[in-house]
Parts: structure tokens; sequence; C-alpha cells
């Protein structure tokens, strides 16, 4: 049984998921507003490949109380998810080459399931949430999107990533779509996503420690600022080929760096 307990202001509970690694439970650090709880808008963010759920929970509180906002970030530990595969690829394969996992063991699902979990428990108003990512939980957000029917999300936020998917059914995942059960009408529906690009300018050092450096990462450009233009441009270009409009939003935040307050307060008010 899940150990669910939410009050005003800051906290965490345990969850319960059959996707939350073999202990089949994870930690979510959450914020509460003081009041009009059943009205509040439910924001879940992904962080970083720190994992410092709780700190990530922290940087969002000023706004999410502005806001009137229900903040929840969900931890992904390194015990449960020990690298990327696991965490920022969704744990669709266990490493490269692997098989891919059943669906109902990606931990895509386990964001609906939070958020239909606590929209219970608290009796919310709103059948729908947003969604943030910056950075690790960034690539987390746009695998989601991609793979996903994300039937209760109505907008997100994906800031920040060092690399981004190809969206490419003939590339195997997760540098591309391919391999899975996916078609044109998948990446259309990708593509029609209520999704911002959201950038920092000056998120440009090419010398990064935690920058990926591989092959497919530096063919989408020398740094983060650049990699994230390119892509946009890339997928705006391969909508306008299938004729169908990019319905994202790309928004560069001036003098905002990889991890910036800037950033953070920005992409609660476009979830708002």
């Amino acid at each position: 049984m899940d150990s669910f307990q939410m009050e005003a202001g800051k906290g965490s509970f345990q969850f319960f998921d059959p996707a939350a690694g073999a202990r089949q439970h994870m930690r979510v650090f959450y914020f509460q507003p003081t009041s009009n709880i059943q009205n509040a808008r439910v924001v879940i963010g992904m962080h970083g490949l720190d994992r410092a759920a709780s700190d990530f929970r922290d940087v969002l509180v000023k706004r999410a109380e502005q806001l009137g906002m229900i903040i929840l970030v969900p931890e992904f530990d390194i015990e449960a998810f020990p690298d990327v595969y696991a965490y920022n690829y969704g744990h669709v394969r266990s490493g490269p080459g692997a098989a891919f996992l059943p669906q109902d063991r990606w931990s895509f699902g386990i964001v609906d399931r939070l958020f239909q979990h606590v929209r219970t428990e608290v009796e919310s108003k709103h059948t729908t949430f947003g969604l943030f990512g910056n950075s690790a939980g960034s690539q987390f957000v746009l695998r989601y999107l991609a793979l996903t029917e994300a039937s209760a999300l109505d907008r997100a936020v994906a800031s920040n990533s060092g690399i981004y998917m190809l969206p490419d059914l003939a590339v195997e995942y997760p540098n591309g779509m391919g391999g899975l059960d996916l078609d044109q009408t998948s990446l259309l529906r990708y593509f029609g996503s209520r999704l911002t690009i959201l950038l920092g300018e000056a998120d440009a050092d090419s010398t990064a420690f935690d920058l990926p450096r591989d092959e497919e990462a530096l063919a989408q450009g020398p740094h983060r600022l650049a990699r994230g233009l390119w892509h946009f441009d890339l997928c705006k270009q391969i909508a306008d080929r299938l004729d169908s409009p990019l319905a994202w939003a790309l928004r560069t935040i001036p003098g905002a760096g990889h991890v910036d307050q800037r950033i953070f307060d920005t992409a609660l008010d476009i979830l708002a």
C-alpha cells in the first residue's frame, strides 16, 4: 500500500509502482500550496542525472507557490535506475543491443500512474498535468512524448538537453525511434505535442564535464545551446516534409545557464 500523506508545504512520500525497479517503490518529493488544493495545477518535475530530486523540487517551490501549483518530483535513484538506459531512456531496453522490454516495464508509465494516484487522493478537479524536465530529465520528457500516448498530459517543457533522440523511425532506439512499434502516425503525434523546448543562452560550454561527447552527440553541435537549436530546426524540417506543421515552441532565455533559476521559473510559467 502506498505510504501517502501530503500536507501544505514541502514533504515526501513513498509511491509504489511495478516499474520502479526491484523494490517497486520510490520516494516522491512534493510541494503543496496552502489552499485551494482541488483546483491546484499538478506539475511533475524530472530531475537531472545527479538524481537530486529534493533539490529539484526546492528550486520550483517559490514560483509554484505564487502560481498555486502542486509539484511532484519522483526520485529515480541510482540504485534502482543505475544508468541513462534506466532513467533518461525510460528503461525501454537495459543497455546497448539489449532486447526491448515489455511496455509495462518502461519507466515512462510511472509519471502517468503517479498523477492519477495523487489526483485521486487530493480529489483534484484537473484531469491533466504538466511535465517539466531539465538536462537528463529533459531527455526523459522528450522520449516519453515520442513513445507513449501521453493521454493525461496537456503541456510539457524540456530544457537544456545534452543530446537529442532523432525523430527517425529508421534509427534504432535510443538514438532514434526505430525498433519499436512506432510508425509515421506516432511521429506526427509527437510533433503535435504541446511542447516547449527551453534553452539557456549561456548553456554554451563545450568543455562542461557532464556534456555528452560521443560521435552522435558531437554531430548535433559543440554544446547544449547549439544542439537544442539544431534539433528544433531538424524537427521543423521533417514536420514540413510530412505536411504537418510542428506544434512545438522554442524559447531561449537570455543569460541563462544550464542549471538556472530563470529556466525553472520560466518552465512553470509556461506550464501554468
